[in-house]
C-alpha cells in the first residue's frame, strides 16, 4: 500500500536542527511498531507537502492518507486549508482510508461536517489517559490508552456519522472513527518525550509555566504511541482487505 503523509506543519524553527521532520517521525514510529515494525507492514509512506500548497492531483494517487499535526488552526486563512478540506471530502466520498493526528483529527472532523474551535481553557499538554469506548475492530480490547497531547484547539462537534472512541479529562472528543475508513485522534503517537519537552519549552510563557511543568512531569511515565502505530497499520490493512474481498 502507498500511504500519503499529508504534511500540514513544520517543526518549530528554534528546535528544527535537533529533531526529525514530521513525516520522518511517522516513518520511525511505524518502523518501531511492536507487532508490524521494520517494514513488515508492507506500506510505503510518501510525504506530500500540503503546507507548501501541494495537494495530490487525484484521490486515487494513493491507497490511503494520514494528515499530520500543525501549528495552524482549521479557521486560519492559509491558502492550503480550504483545498485540503475539499480533498479530504473527495477522498472520504471515494472510500479512501483517512487517519488524522492532532490538526489532522481536527481538519478531517471539520471537513466532514463537524466543528473545531480554539478551546476556552487553553492548552492540553503532556500525557493523557484516553478512556476508550465503542472500540472499532482494529483496536484491541482495552479500556484506556495513553498518548502525548499538545493542543489548544479541540473538536467540539463530531461529524454526523462519526462514532466517538475516546475522551480525556481535557478533551471530550479525543478520538473518533467513521465506519472503517476514518480513524482520528487528538494525541500524538509519533511524538517522543524529548521532542515534546523541547517544543513546550519554546512556548513556555504562552502555554503557561505551571501547565508546562505538570506536562513535563507526565512525560516521565511514558506513553503508548507505538501501540497506536500498530493499530493505525491494522486500520489501513483491514480497510484494504475488506475492499479486496468485496
Amino acid at each position: 500500500m502507498r500511504i500519503a503523509i499529508l504534511e500540514t506543519g513544520r517543526i518549530n524553527a528554534e528546535i528544527a536542527d535537533r529533531f526529525a521532520r514530521y513525516p520522518d517521525m511517522f516513518r520511525a514510529m511505524f518502523d518501531a511498531a511492536p507487532n508490524q515494525g521494520n517494514h513488515q507492514h508492507g506500506m510505503d509512506f510518501i510525504e506530500v507537502p500540503v503546507v507548501d500548497g501541494v495537494i495530490p492531483d487525484d484521490v486515487d494517487d494513493y491507497d490511503g492518507y494520514l494528515v499530520t499535526g500543525s501549528a495552524a488552526g482549521v479557521y486560519d486563512d492559509f491558502d492550503w486549508i480550504a483545498p485540503l478540506m475539499a480533498f479530504l471530502r473527495d477522498a472520504h466520498a471515494a472510500d479512501k482510508p483517512l487517519v488524522g493526528i492532532c490538526f489532522g483529527h481536527q481538519v478531517i472532523a471539520h471537513a466532514l461536517g463537524g466543528r473545531t474551535e480554539n478551546w476556552h481553557d487553553g492548552w492540553g499538554l503532556g500525557v493523557y489517559d484516553i478512556a476508550v469506548s465503542d472500540r472499532p475492530t482494529w483496536m484491541p480490547d482495552t479500556d484506556t490508552v495513553s498518548l502525548i497531547h499538545i493542543h489548544q484547539d479541540q473538536v467540539t462537534k463530531l461529524p454526523e456519522d462519526a462514532t466517538p472512541i475516546g475522551s480525556t479529562s481535557f478533551c471530550a472528543n479525543a478520538m473518533f472513527h467513521i465506519g472503517d475508513n476514518v480513524f482520528c485522534m487528538q494525541g500524538h503517537p509519533e511524538f517522543t518525550a524529548d521532542y515534546t519537552g523541547a517544543l513546550m519549552e519554546t512556548r513556555r510563557s504562552t502555554m503557561g509555566p505551571e501547565r508546562v511543568d505538570a506536562a513535563m512531569k507526565s512525560l516521565e511515565g511514558g506513553h503508548q504511541g507505538l501501540d497506536m502505530a500498530d493499530w493505525i497499520i491494522t486500520f489501513f490493512q483491514q480497510h484494504a482487505a475488506a475492499r479486496a474481498a468485496a
